[in-house]
């Protein structure tokens, strides 16, 4: 079990970090397997551009993840409580209303899909802004919350 735990010490996740830690409540965010610094939240680091102060039921909107001031490698997690993710370029993997990086960018382009307009649509975020060297010690995770209005 040990040499089980090295592995990913060492390699990570080669594909992508598990689905589920966004930060969204009652579920886990990047710290679980980051945790050598603590949590920033509410990160004015990031934003979530072209997400509309009200949306249409059925609506497509491009948006963008970014993160200001980048370290060379980084990754994010989102997720949706209404609505569907699709992928508009290699960067980025969708599973429904959840999407996460596949490249270490600062900057990911999608499209997002509206849900049902009968309650707001709420998004969380976490970005590990990582050091590089493969490991989770000296990574920061930042973690916000968005939200659209029917």
């Amino acid at each position: 079990m040990i040499w089980l735990a090295l592995i990913f010490a060492v390699n990570g996740y080669p594909d992508g970090a598990p689905w589920g830690h966004a930060g969204m409540p009652q579920t886990e965010s990047c710290q679980t397997c980051h945790w050598d610094n603590e949590v920033e939240t509410a990160s004015p680091r990031l934003s979530l551009d072209g997400l509309p102060d009200r949306f249409e039921s059925g609506g497509r909107y491009v948006l963008t993840v970014r993160l200001s001031d980048a370290r060379r490698a980084n990754g994010f997690q989102l997720v949706a409580s209404s609505g569907r993710f699709a992928a508009l370029t290699a960067e980025t993997e969708t599973n429904g209303a959840s999407i996460r990086s596949t490249g270490a960018t600062g900057e990911w382009q999608f499209v997002w899909v509206a849900g049902e307009a009968n309650a707001p649509a709420r998004f969380w975020l976490a970005v590990n802004d990582a050091n590089g060297d493969d490991s989770e010690f000296g990574d920061r995770i930042l973690l916000r919350e968005f939200e659209s209005l029917p």
